[in-house]
């Protein structure tokens, strides 16, 4: 279960992945993020996380066009990340990814998985255009960022108990997405990927 400190280290990593959207050229019409934890954790002191994002590039055939096919992408990629016996692109990218952090950082955990795109939103009857962080961390707790064009700043919601009905078309492929990576949610004792 993640702690208080790390569900708000993780809200802050998202409206500052909404904040560098433009900047990195990120949410046209899709970019899919893993999030995961970087422990600092200096002598006598609690354990302090920061959080990374990175971008979770999909193959060229799996770009979309269109933002229709956006919820049914995560589902995909989850079904190539889900066997980690299979040798799929996929596996081979998230491997690689993982291997880097953990060189590094062997302590790291997976956090969460994010969709950045943008889409229309209706906000007092008006459909207008905004940009969306959509997150699902490893406890089921789902996060939304809406930027509204034209707005200054961004909304956050954080749902620790989200309900059927009221869930974004990502979510469930979010979620799917951090079943099928769960063996890496946890820290490693070695500089390896598990």
């Amino acid at each position: 279960m993640l702690s208080f400190r790390t569900v708000h280290t993780l809200a802050r990593c998202l409206l500052t992945t909404d904040a560098d959207t433009e900047t990195l050229g990120w949410g046209q019409p899709l970019t899919l993020l893993l999030i995961h934890d970087q422990p600092q954790t200096p002598a006598g002191s609690q354990r302090m996380c920061e959080t990374r994002t990175l971008e979770f590039p999909p193959h060229r055939d799996d770009l979309l066009t269109d933002a229709a096919g956006l919820p049914a992408l995560p589902h995909r990629l989850a079904a190539a990340l889900d066997n980690p016996d299979a040798s799929t692109p996929y596996q081979a990218t998230l491997d690689t990814i993982i291997g880097l952090i953990r060189k590094t950082e062997p302590d790291a955990r997976l956090l969460a998985w994010a969709a950045c795109y943008d889409t229309i939103v209706t906000t007092v009857g008006q459909p207008r255009q905004a940009r969306r962080v959509d997150a699902v961390d490893t406890d089921g707790r789902r996060y939304e960022v809406t930027h509204l064009h034209g707005e200054e700043h961004a909304l956050l919601l954080v749902d620790d108990t989200p309900a059927s009905g009221d869930i974004p078309a990502t979510y469930p492929g979010l979620a799917a997405m951090l079943a099928a990576t769960a063996r890496y949610s946890h820290p490693s004792t070695s500089a390896g990927t598990a």
